[in-house]
């Protein structure tokens, strides 16, 4: 029994290999991030002083994000769950620190650490925006069937 459990590891990783490449991703010198991403993808990047984003682009119009700007291309998708998520997720988190501190007391919610929103789009398609820190992560426009695997890609952010 443990035999097979081993082979079952083993051609699940061989799969996964197979499924996702990684990715590296450098929006200051001193951060590094990688990523597992499925394959078959187009890059298209995104600069603007010290703020950088990455797509990973399939032909089928989905796509995978990392990006340190403030706004992330689920934006829209966020807005469609209504003004105080969006206020939230978006939150000028030291602002909103220092207004609690005049107030004396968090009178703010202030923005968690790690934040994840999740849903479909107009397209009927899947979006997900996990916001970890100064990065976000996500994806748009994924099918039902490209679901678990986008997660999957999603999970594997790692900082270096």
């Amino acid at each position: 029994m443990k035999y097979l459990i081993g082979v079952f590891l083993i051609l699940t990783s061989c799969t996964m290999s197979k499924e996702l490449s990684t990715v590296k991703y450098s929006p200051k010198a001193h951060l590094k991030y990688s990523l597992d991403v499925p394959k078959g993808y187009e890059i298209k990047g995104y600069e603007v002083t010290v703020e950088k984003e990455r797509h990973y682009v399939y032909k089928d119009s989905s796509f995978i994000y990392i990006t340190n700007f403030r706004n992330t291309p689920n934006y829209e998708n966020i807005k469609s769950l209504g003004d105080s998520v969006l206020q939230l997720r978006f939150q000028n988190e030291e602002l909103t620190k220092q207004v609690n501190e005049l107030l004396g007391k968090n009178q703010i919610t202030i923005l968690p650490d790690t934040f994840e929103l999740s849903g479909v789009n107009s397209k009927s398609l899947f979006w997900k925006d996990i916001k970890i820190g100064k990065v976000s992560v996500g994806y748009d426009n994924v099918p039902k069937e490209k679901k678990e695997l986008f997660d999957k890609s999603l999970k594997t952010l790692k900082m270096k």
